[in-house]
């Protein structure tokens, strides 16, 4: 597969992965907490691609959602491409796409990647006379990176899966 259709492949997934997560929110929310969809695709070019790619590619679709979105223009572009930067160090590029999703590295790298991506994040958007943001990143931060780290496991188990291994 050429470069050119690699990355297509992952901005039309990542393309998917906004719409879905925009129009379909509300199903995927609960107790308020809602996954970030895109992250996944995000940690999957970075341990596939490498820190750079993952960083533009972050970068361009957190702008992506954050046009579709009604979010302060920048502030996803900001986290999702420190999310991509962060995994990046996780990365091996030299593996297949699904040699780097079906191994668990891309489940705990989409753990810690949510944990930073979700501490930038609610950093910028929390008051300190309505609520601390150690409180606030507790209730909403942690969680959303747990729920998203769990979504982490479906295309893990498919990945490995392919791969014919067992986990």
């Amino acid at each position: 597969m050429t470069p050119f259709q690699l990355y297509g492949t992952y901005a039309v997934i990542g393309l998917g992965a906004i719409l879905i997560g925009t129009l379909a929110s509300n199903l995927l929310t609960i107790g308020g907490i809602t996954p970030d969809l895109l992250l996944l695709v995000i940690v999957a070019l970075a341990l596939h691609r490498g820190q750079l790619p993952a960083l533009v590619f972050g970068f361009v679709m957190g702008l992506l959602f954050d046009i579709v979105s009604t979010d302060v223009i920048g502030s996803n572009a900001l986290v999702k491409m420190l999310a991509g930067y962060v995994a990046g160090f996780f990365g091996n590029p030299d593996q297949a796409t699904t040699a780097s999703i079906g191994s668990p590295r891309y489940v705990v790298t989409t753990l810690v990647a949510a944990l930073v991506h979700n501490a930038v994040y609610y950093l910028l958007y929390t008051r300190p006379a309505e609520i601390s943001f150690t409180e606030f990143y507790l209730k909403n931060g942690v969680a959303a990176a747990l729920y998203t780290a769990a979504l982490a496991l479906l295309p893990f188990f498919y990945a490995s899966r392919q791969r014919e291994e067992t986990f």
